[in-house]
């Protein structure tokens, strides 16, 4: 290079002069285009536009190669080094890039890694109104708004509310067009356990609560999904899979689009295809054929696929999609979450394994996602059948997470298999709020948390978080107090169903909670709280952790709080009683009044705990025209008479407001329909002391009382149970043989008898066959002396205050008549109609009024005029009023006057209470051919109803039609839903018993308590029916079989409580003392169990 520098060097000192220069530009001019022509040629043939080359294949791999070696020397060379020990480094090197290269990160699945469009297997775990709580791998939970469940539904619900107003012109008949217009709930379209296909469509921030479906749910699994939005909808799910991979065994999302004629079409999201299901293999799926809603999602198997691509059968038999696998498809894109594919076992690493699925595609399995206690340890090359999960996201080519667990691999809830409780569901065995006093570590992740066992095949999952309640940065598995194989005490705060684990907290705050959810809480119970907040529509208390507590304004206090700002401020304490609990909905009901805080009187919460002569608190609810309607715990309602609420004849608004506290006492309780009556008035301390039950007093017993006379009434008071009872005025005057006059004309007389001190003071009243004094020798002479000097104390009184007297007795004797006096003509009604225009009962005695008149036109009228005039929230009233309507067109109208009455009456009152009515109407009138029409019309359009069935079976029995009557429970167990079956079944044989064949009601009670020999309900109305036919060898039969059952202590002295009554009451002596043995044995049998 210096040469050549020099050789320039020289050639340009040389040409100094300008001739020399000229002469050189003259010489050099005509080559120097010829060397640029060269050299443009030779780059065009080397570096040709377009990427050629002129290069042979077996160059460009040695040029790689080589630029590869010198590469890897340059950048993994260890400085220092000989070449020798350089070229070993080197093979080192490119031997670790190539294991790093094969190797496969195993990951959690969690809110970062999921990107919207992602597809997802997952489980239903609770079910609400407007939304599903989905269960995702690796303890991620999601939702799925109820727009977003199938496209169908989100169009029958967008048009719900034109499908409510039915024209004129439509037949009522019409079932099929009646199930379109009902939009069924989620609750009727999908189970808690289901699995689902879903595809992200949202992924909000942490923190996130704008969510309208799940906003207001305090649910910690509810909570948790509302970050994750997401989709069940066939297109969306399925977008990608192609027509040449439906083949038999591929599993498919699918939505009812419509219903033809021998079965279902289905929308399976795939361009140009649609589903087909027979109503064969509708009723083979364990649904009935006829009960398929539009826009229901169902989980399909693709049985056959049409010559022309158009039509795909599927199936939705749950065995066959468990079993139904693949093993290839054509493009990645048809590759479903929960389709179940064989797969080899290519790696096994400690945080899980390496698959290779359907043939080609790389898997992992997560430690979650493994079985806890494998028969067998995986080996490399081995096969075992495993299910998608999902797609990883962002990976390249393709890679999926699967699943090894057992009952995801067979689509089933997960269920407990050790211990007293085992074939029962996960989260029933372990409900929320459960401790554990045992728990075993298992494995530790050092920032996640903690594996634990909690009993064979059953682990639970403790996050990081929930190891103490001070801040842990990361845990050890060789030391801490959170080693492996180190035992802790825990509590159950949640369940994910998908991967078969309880969330568990090792807290101590949490662990301390009294109450971790509003299910723990007992109605009637005395709590302290923190008031949280106050607001102008209720009062908000902080009962335990996450548990809070709502008091309405009206149960501030025993009174009204003008101010409550100035009695709860936020922090404050306050003691208050549980009213009611909601546990679906998290709500805890609670009430300050300090009258139900420290009450002593018994809680009544249920219908069932409602006993005649029972005395307890209740709270005014609302006062209506005819009474009260009171309210007890658990939103228990009663209802209380008007002649009941109080002694006096004020107005009820003026003497009672809603919130008011009032003692009653139960005077009836019925439990089918659900009804309570109670008295005010005989629950006052006046008239109920120790003893308020009055049933031991009969007719013509001696008893000691002291007499108060009323104005119209005598009310004895017998001394030993201090019990009032009131005498008419009437028949208390025929007793004494004395007119009726004489005897409404006592009330100076009686007041001056109840206010003397002593009751040997007062005048007795003599009765024949009831002694009101002990040791009453005072004779009738006695007693008319003493009425005589009674009424010469009157004479010595002045005339003018005895006219006076009289004159007012008059009065009120008038105003009394003409409250008891019945309406005489059409102003005594409207009179009585504008006080109580809401009272159906006036309306109905003015249409009768009518038709007695033979005014059936006015009647009509009136009806007519009373729907228009009863308020509108008053349905029963409406309802009652219609019912007539319906009475008077079927007696005085025609067929078509009937029918518009009746279309108009299904219209505006609940439309299957109108159709039994109608069909009752028609039977009572003894119409049968039209009441069994109108009960077959009733059956085709509420088939879902077992209140139908049952009342159409009762109309042919009461016929004599028994043949008639029995075709109809194969019919309607083919209408019904499942849950409803065995209801009806027990309807169906009570029916037999009363109505046709005592025998056939038998046989059909054996089949049900032999299928279901838990059900106690329907053991004891088989033990009731055979205890009304009187054979007492049938039921000592019956009870020895419960009594090999398995049960409680509580059920089991129940059944021998009714055994030894059934004994005393149609067996014998000999019966009674074998049931007592019996129940000496079992009880010893089921301690030394225990023990």
């Amino acid at each position: 290079m210096a040469g050549q520098k020099r050789a320039l060097e020289d050639n340009s000192s040389r040409n100094v002069k300008k001739s020399k220069l000229a002469k050189d530009r003259s010489t050099d001019a005509p080559e120097k285009p010829g060397q640029l022509i060269s050299n443009l040629m030779n780059e065009e043939v080397d570096f040709p536009r377009g990427g050629g080359t002129s290069l042979t294949a077996a160059e460009v791999k040695a040029i790689r190669a080589e630029a590869t070696q010198e590469a890897n020397e340059e950048l993994f060379a260890a400085p220092g080094k000989s070449p020798k020990k350089k070229s070993r480094s080197d093979a080192k090197s490119k031997a670790s890039v190539t294991a790093k290269k094969d190797a496969i990160r195993i990951e959690h699945l969690n809110y970062k890694r999921i990107v919207p469009g992602m597809k997802l297997l997952g489980q239903i775990a609770s079910i609400q109104p407007l939304a599903l709580i989905i269960s995702l791998p690796n303890q991620v939970m999601g939702h799925v708004p109820i727009t977003q469940v199938t496209s169908q539904l989100t169009s029958r619900l967008e048009s719900m509310h034109e499908q409510e107003e039915p024209s004129d012109t439509e037949s009522v008949d019409d079932g099929e067009s009646d199930s379109r217009t009902e939009v069924p709930d989620l609750f009727q379209l999908f189970h808690v356990g289901q699995y689902v296909r879903a595809v992200v469509t949202n992924v909000h921030a942490s923190g996130f609560t704008d969510v309208s479906a799940i906003s207001k749910l305090r649910d910690d699994a509810a909570k948790a999904s509302r970050r994750l939005e997401l989709s069940l909808v066939p297109k969306t799910v399925n977008s990608g899979v192609l027509k040449t991979d439906l083949k038999p065994g591929f599993t498919l999302s699918a939505a009812v689009q419509s219903v033809e004629d021998h079965g279902y079409i289905l929308d399976i999201g795939v361009q140009g295809s649609s589903g087909f299901l027979s109503f064969q293999d509708a009723k083979r799926g364990g649904l009935d054929g006829s009960k398929l809603h539009i826009g229901q999602l169902l989980d399909t198997a693709v049985v056959k696929m049409s010559s022309n691509e158009r039509i795909c059968t599927v199936s939705i038999d749950p065995r066959g999609i468990q079993s139904s696998s693949i093993t290839e498809v054509s493009n990645v894109t048809s590759v479903l979450p929960g389709i179940l594919g064989q797969a080899l076992i290519t790696a096994i690493l400690p945080s899980g394994l390496k698959l290779q699925i359907l043939g080609f595609f790389d898997a992992t399995v997560d430690e979650f996602h493994m079985p806890a206690n494998p028969a067998k340890a995986f080996k490399i090359g081995q096969k075992v059948k495993a299910r998608i999960l999902y797609e990883i996201a962002g990976s390249s080519p393709p890679k999926f997470s699967v699943s090894l667990l057992d009952h995801v691999v067979k689509l089933e809830e997960k269920f407990s298999t050790h211990g007293i409780s085992e074939n029962a569901a996960i989260h029933l065995t372990y409900p929320i709020g459960t401790i554990l006093d045992a728990i075993k570590v298992k494995r530790v992740e050092p920032t996640r948390g903690l594996i634990v066992e909690v009993q064979p095949h059953l682990d639970g999952f403790i996050h990081i978080s929930h190891t103490s309640d001070d801040h842990i940065p990361a845990l050890s598995s060789s030391s801490g107090p959170w080693r492996l194989n180190t035992f802790h005490r825990a509590r159950v705060i949640g369940y994910h169903p998908l991967d078969g684990l309880l969330q568990l907290s090792l807290r101590p705050s949490i662990l301390e909670q009294r109450f971790l959810q509003a299910g723990d809480i007992q109605v009637g119970e005395i709590l302290k709280g923190t008031v949280k907040r106050l607001t102008d529509s209720a009062l908000f208390v902080s009962i335990s952790g996450n548990v809070d507590g709502v008091i309405w304004p009206n149960h501030y206090a025993d009174i009204p709080l003008k101010h409550p700002s100035k009695r709860f401020k936020a922090g404050g304490s306050i003691q208050c009683r549980v009213l009611a609990v909601d546990p679906q909905r998290m709500r805890v009901e609670l009430t300050a009044k300090k009258t139900l805080i420290e009450s002593t009187l018994p809680v009544m919460t249920s219908i069932e705990e409602a006993k005649i002569g029972m005395i307890t608190d209740a709270v005014v609810y609302r006062v209506v025209d005819k009474g009260l309607v009171v309210q007890f715990y658990n939103n228990l309602k009663a209802f209380v008479p008007s002649r009941e609420a109080s002694d006096y004849s004020s107005k009820l608004k003026d003497m009672f407001v809603a919130g008011r506290v009032v003692k009653v006492r139960i005077l009836s309780a019925d439990l089918d329909p659900p009804r309570v009556v109670a008295s005010i008035r005989q629950a006052s301390s006046s008239k109920a002391a120790t003893v308020t039950d009055t049933s031991d007093i009969t007719t013509g017993a001696a008893a000691e009382g002291v007499v108060a006379v009323h104005k119209t009434t005598a009310v004895p008071s017998p001394r030993p149970s201090h019990t009032r009872e009131s005498i008419p005025s009437k028949a208390l005057a025929k007793i004494r043989s004395s007119p009726l006059a004489q005897l409404k004309a006592m009330p100076t007389q009686s007041q001056s008898t109840r206010r003397s001190p002593t009751p040997k003071q007062a005048a007795p009243l003599k009765v024949e066959g009831f002694s009101w004094f002990s040791g009453d020798a005072r004779s009738d002479a006695a007693s008319d002396e003493a009425s005589s000097s009674d009424e010469g104390s009157e004479d010595d009184e002045s005339s003018k205050r005895k006219k006076r007297r009289k004159k007012k007795e008059i009065e009120q004797d008038l105003t009394a008549d003409m409250h008891t006096k019945h309406p005489e003509s059409n102003a005594d009604f409207e009179r009585l109609l504008l006080g109580s225009p809401n009272s159906s009962y006036l309306w109905v005695q003015y249409m009768s009024f009518l038709l007695q008149l033979s005014e059936i036109d006015k009647a009509r009228e009136t009806g007519r005029r009373a729907i228009q005039t009863i308020s509108f929230r008053e349905e029963e009233e409406r309802l009652n009023v219609w019912i007539a309507l319906l009475n008077v067109e079927n007696v005085y109208g025609t067929d078509e006057s009937l029918e518009g009455v009746f279309k108009d009456a299904a219209r505006h009152n609940d439309s299957k209470t109108v159709h039994l009515r109608l069909a009752a109407i028609l039977d009572e009138s003894q119409k049968h051919e039209k009441a069994e029409d109108q009960y077959k019309r009733t059956c085709k359009k509420f088939g879902y109803s077992s209140k139908v069935w049952t009342l159409f079976c009762e109309h042919y029995l009461r016929r004599g039609d028994l043949e008639q009557a029995r075709k109809l429970l194969p019919r309607s167990l083919q209408s019904l839903d499942k849950r409803n079956h065995l209801k009806t079944i027990s309807k169906f044989a009570q029916l037999e018993y009363k109505l046709g064949d005592a025998e056939r009601g038998k046989t059909i009670f054996e089949g049900i308590v032999d299928s279901h020999p838990k059900r106690w309900d329907l053991w004891s109305i088989y033990m009731d029916m055979e205890a009304g036919q009187g054979d007492i060898q049938s039921l000592r039969n019956i009870f020895n079989r419960v009594f090999a059952i398995k049960m409680t202590s509580h059920k089991a002295r129940s059944f021998f409580k009714k055994w030894l009554e059934l004994e005393r009451k149609i067996g014998d002596e000999e019966g009674a003392l074998t049931v007592k043995q019996r129940a000496v044995e079992w009880t010893q049998k089921a301690a030394s169990e225990s023990q």
